[in-house]
């Protein structure tokens, strides 16, 4: 057993096999040409790892080295060498099953994949940070971009520093070379259908889902920023429809404020964190790093009045009008109070977000607007979004457990601006909403992880009495999600590292509708996505995944001819949209 901070420089202990018991650690395994093999995160103080390295040639001299990352310091980096036991892959059985589609797509990976692990080196990173740090991937992703592991997170949280010198954009160690950019893109076959009241739209064909041109990093010590661009590409989502060029995301973060107090925490505390600019809410579960590329969450962007499609739409529905657009998945401008601490009674951490959101994107209809006129949407005026999480036994997405509530509460515009139509709404027209929900996160064996979050959603009939509805009333509705991912150290049958696999269901079920023509139950969603997903490479420099995606899913009701059936339920002649979505293809950034 090694333990961090009492190991003697250049020794090992014979004939052991390497494992870390320390604080805030990695463990690095590298061959001799110093190129990483495999890397451990060790996020929770005194957790024990055990790692046994596998080699298709021989036995080799392995140094291993415990690198400095989350809350380590310059001293305390360990490097010691030594030849431990090492074992050569078996060969195991290849068994295809052609059960269903997702299975047999799923056998095909494994062969192709399997095949690919022969001759592809499994050396782990990410690229905007990797060249900064010389991270390897698996540091801070599980097993690879873009979900975020336990570390990862962490790292984000305290705005991308580590808390050492090398966080420095001006540092010595970073070169003229070096400019925190990134870009990403999935190409591959992507077949996507709709289909309501009898009739429907298909399409499929080769191409791109679109392109993100990512920075992220360190302005100064405890100045850090964002940067997403995703510029207008007429052939973006396979297709479908052409993109809007925008900056997704642009802010800057004011780290540790706290300081400016007086208050001086245990290192890897940052208690007050001020982002400014526009950026993703401190959702449950970030949309942005979830595996999955073409399949939303469907609780993040429900609303109510609005038919819930994915990827493709087209066919007939009914619909009735809603200012509201308000969604906790879409990026927003405004400002964040966040902030994070361990808490020793729980071996966890605690986290908190405070939002003030600016309604001036929200693009519902409005009243008033006259004939032959394109008016103006939004409206200044502020909306309150706050998410808090505690953990038991580290961050809660490799180790630990994780419990978290979330709400918003806001006004959404309902008139045009009279004086100046065309300019932003009037903010004193608002009428409220609100959201509230709860998260929860398991983790079992740093392999698997279970989590989901469930939200209550609320309109007030004053948003659809300014819509000219009879008799409007209150919209609310129920939804919810929960997602399985499995990240084997080693896949059974074939052997191969680097797999990822998930599955998730969403659902949303109406209480009542805001129009009471509509039926209670329309609207509802039941949605269901498979996920099968192979790290082919990731170096300092690339990465690339082969990623497989099927969803299907059904929306209740929503066809052209709306009637409420006995106890408020949708007669049959309403007609339920079904909608299904495959993708196969090659995830990568640079």
């Amino acid at each position: 057993m090694l333990v961090l901070g009492q190991v003697e420089q250049g020794k090992l202990p014979g004939g052991k096999h390497c494992s870390i018991k320390g604080k805030d650690s990695n463990l690095h395994f590298f061959n001799e040409k110093s190129t990483s093999l495999l890397t451990g995160t060790m996020p929770t103080p005194y957790r024990e790892v055990d790692y046994t390295i596998l080699q298709d040639h021989g036995e080799g001299v392995v140094r291993y080295e415990c690198d400095v990352h989350a809350q380590m310091k310059e001293d305390v980096r360990r490097p010691i060498y030594g030849a431990p036991p090492i074992l050569r892959r078996k060969e195991g059985k290849r068994r295809l099953c052609f059960g269903s589609l997702v299975v047999g797509l799923l056998a095909l990976l494994s062969f192709v994949t399997y095949e690919l692990s022969l001759y592809v080196q499994n050396a782990n990173a990410i690229p905007a940070f990797a060249r900064k740090y010389g991270f390897s991937c698996n540091v801070c992703h599980v097993p690879g971009f873009p979900k975020l592991n336990d570390t990862g997170n962490i790292f984000r949280d305290q705005g991308y520093q580590l808390g050492g010198d090398g966080d420095l954009p001006t540092h010595e160690g970073i070169t003229m070379g070096y400019f925190p950019l990134s870009f990403r893109t999935t190409v591959g076959y992507q077949a996507a259908n709709v289909r309501t009241d009898g009739s429907g739209v298909s399409t499929g064909g080769f191409g791109f889902t679109g392109l993100d041109i990512l920075s992220f990093g360190l302005l100064h010590r405890d100045i850090s920023f964002g940067l997403v661009f995703t510029p207008g590409l007429g052939s973006a989502g396979f297709g479908t429809g052409a993109s809007d060029g925008d900056l997704e995301a642009a802010y800057v973060r004011l780290n540790r404020l706290e300081r400016f107090l007086g208050v001086q925490g245990e290192t890897g505390t940052y208690l007050m964190n001020l982002k400014v600019g526009k950026f993703e809410l401190d959702v449950p579960f970030s949309e942005k790093r979830s595996p999955t590329l073409n399949t939303p969450f469907v609780l993040y962007h429900y609303m109510p009045g609005t038919p819930y499609t994915a990827t493709v739409s087209g066919t007939s529905t009914s619909t009735y009008l809603n200012p509201n657009s308000f969604a906790i998945g879409e990026n927003s401008p405004g400002i964040e109070m966040a902030g994070i601490t361990k808490t020793a009674v729980t071996d966890g951490y605690f986290r908190y977000s405070l939002s003030g959101l600016s309604t001036n994107t929200f693009s519902g209809p409005l009243s008033g607007c006259p004939a032959t006129t394109t008016c103006g949407t939004g409206g200044r005026n502020v909306n309150f979004y706050g998410h808090m999480t505690q953990s038991f036994g580290g961050y809660g997405i490799v180790t630990g457990q994780r419990i978290g509530l979330f709400g918003v509460y806001g006004n959404a515009p309902t008139m045009v601006n009279a004086t100046c139509p065309t300019c932003q709404a009037v903010a004193g027209s608002g009428q409220p909403f609100s959201r509230i929900g709860a998260d929860v996160s398991l983790t079992f064996d740093g392999q698997w992880n279970l989590f989901g979050a469930f939200m209550h959603g609320n309109d007030s009939k004053n948003l659809f009495v300014s819509q000219g509805i009879a008799n409007a009333q209150n919209a609310s509705w129920n939804g919810g999600f929960v997602e399985l991912d499995w990240y084997p150290t080693q896949l059974p049958l074939v052997g191969m590292p680097g797999w990822l696999l998930s599955y998730r269901y969403d659902i949303i079920r109406n209480d009542r509708q805001g129009d009471p023509t509509f039926a209670k139950n329309y609207n509802n969603v039941d949605s269901h996505t498979f996920m099968a997903r192979y790290y082919i490479h990731q170096s300092n420099r690339t990465d690339i995944a082969l990623h497989a995606e099927y969803n299907t899913y059904r929306t209740e009701g929503v066809g052209s001819k709306n009637v409420v059936g006995p106890g408020g339920a949708c007669a049959p002649a309403c007609g339920n949209l079904f909608g299904q979505t495959m993708l196969v293809g090659f995830d990568f950034a640079y």
